[in-house]
């Protein structure tokens, strides 16, 4: 009880003392909170991105996505004349398999970086190498295909934005590389 009446007796200068130290632990109290909220968002996108990161690794380098790349690198005519390797594709059931799972591929990781689900660069400077290679060989037939598809202008749109992207990425970051990829039957 005397609290109570000690704190009744202030005068107007000690209430707004009071009221300017209450005003700076309030602040304190909330840029804190808003610090940690702010530690455990990073911590929580750094482990979903962690997540997905690792899916992304899983699907490709998988045995099967392994060796249908492979195929496309090794089975597929050069992509000079995009004619003949529209016609080698057409032909060969096992090279729509193969094609078709690489490109599966590519667009799910496409829709990844365009939903900013992922760091965009990260993933971009880590998948190019393999989706530049391979878009070499499937890129004519997407493109192909587009032209069959009037009424899909969307047919795999992720895969032919992340294919360019990464292109891109690789131009900046490596201009000192040969332009032309090749494909050699030796090379592991």
């Amino acid at each position: 009880m005397p609290l109570l009446v000690d704190a009744a007796s202030l005068d107007a200068g000690d209430w707004s003392r009071l009221e300017g130290l209450t005003s700076v632990a309030a602040l304190a109290l909330a840029l804190g909170t808003g610090f940690v909220l702010v530690i455990e968002l990073a911590e929580t996108t750094d482990s979903r991105n962690l997540d997905i990161y690792r899916d992304i690794y899983e699907k490709l380098m998988a045995e099967p996505e392994i060796a249908a790349r492979r195929y496309i690198y090794q089975q597929l005519p050069d992509p000079g004349d995009p004619q003949t390797l529209i016609d080698a594709v057409q032909r060969d059931p096992e090279a729509q398999r193969c094609v078709k799972r690489v490109l599966n591929m590519i667009d799910y990781f496409g829709f990844l970086v365009d939903q900013e689900w992922v760091t965009a660069d990260e993933v971009i400077g880590w998948v190019s190498p393999i989706v530049v290679k391979v878009w070499v060989k499937i890129g004519p037939l997407v493109e192909y295909e587009c032209a069959q598809r009037p009424e899909e202008p969307d047919y795999y749109e992720a895969a032919r934005k992340l294919a360019e992207r990464c292109r891109r990425w690789r131009d900046a970051h490596y201009p000192q590389r040969a332009q032309a990829i090749t494909f050699d039957r030796h090379r592991i």
